[in-house]
């Protein structure tokens, strides 16, 4: 194998244990956080504005430093990631945190590793008068971005020549699209599932301890 090793990883419960984004939305603004999600479940709006409709109604009551306080909280890092990590610098293999939710709040949970791995998520910007706009040009194309923000297919699309990519994932959206672009997928429902139907090869996932023995493995096979 020529190719680079790197690695994809999805931060909302797949990284972490749970959603912080939701954990985040529910703790300052639950009640509107509720009505936003229902319209996003029924159809009525896509996923970027749900996001940004819920994340607006948070910033009215909450600056940047309490939400990132909130998201550090209410996170859980899931078994394995840190040593994943070392593992991955060692052996110059890239990570990848790819999230159709917000830097500001993925950030600060993964601030002891900012120098091993590239976050690739949506960024806020507030100007003078405190209003916020979203920025989504670290992975955007014109026909997916407008519902999702970030595309997650443009990402991988954009390693895809070079790399050989690992995938690992929860999601039946942006998730699936991506992770069926990649060489191997680790995946959590309802993704597993959504590919198993769909015949598509996946490895149900547990922890990070699994991916850096799969890793070793791999390297062991090229060597």
């Amino acid at each position: 194998m020529t190719k680079k090793i790197s690695v994809i990883i999805d931060f909302d419960d797949t990284l972490v244990e749970s959603n912080t984004a939701r954990d985040v939305l529910l703790e300052f603004v639950p009640s509107e956080y509720e009505e936003i999600a229902n319209l996003y479940k029924s159809k009525k709006i896509n996923f970027k504005t749900y996001q940004e409709l819920s994340f607006e109604k948070a910033f009215s009551i909450a600056n940047t430093k309490k939400i990132a306080n909130s998201s550090i909280k209410n996170s859980k890092i899931r078994i394995g990631f840190k040593d994943l990590v070392l593992y991955c610098e060692k052996n110059e293999i890239d990570i990848f945190i790819l999230s159709s939710g917000l830097n500001m709040y993925i950030e600060p949970v993964l601030k002891e590793f900012k120098n091993n791995i590239k976050i690739i998520a949506a960024d806020v910007i507030f100007d003078k008068n405190n209003n916020c706009s979203f920025e989504y040009q670290k992975s955007y194309d014109d026909m997916c971005s407008p519902d999702w923000g970030i595309c997650k297919c443009k990402t991988v699309d954009s390693l895809k020549e070079n790399n050989f990519l690992i995938y690992i994932g929860d999601g039946i959206t942006t998730d699936l699209c991506a992770s069926k672009k990649c060489d191997q997928i680790f995946a959590l429902n309802p993704l597993y599932n959504g590919l198993l139907e769909k015949k598509i090869i996946v490895d149900k996932f547990v922890d990070f301890n699994q991916i850096e023995k799969y890793l070793s493995a791999l390297q062991r096979k090229i060597d």
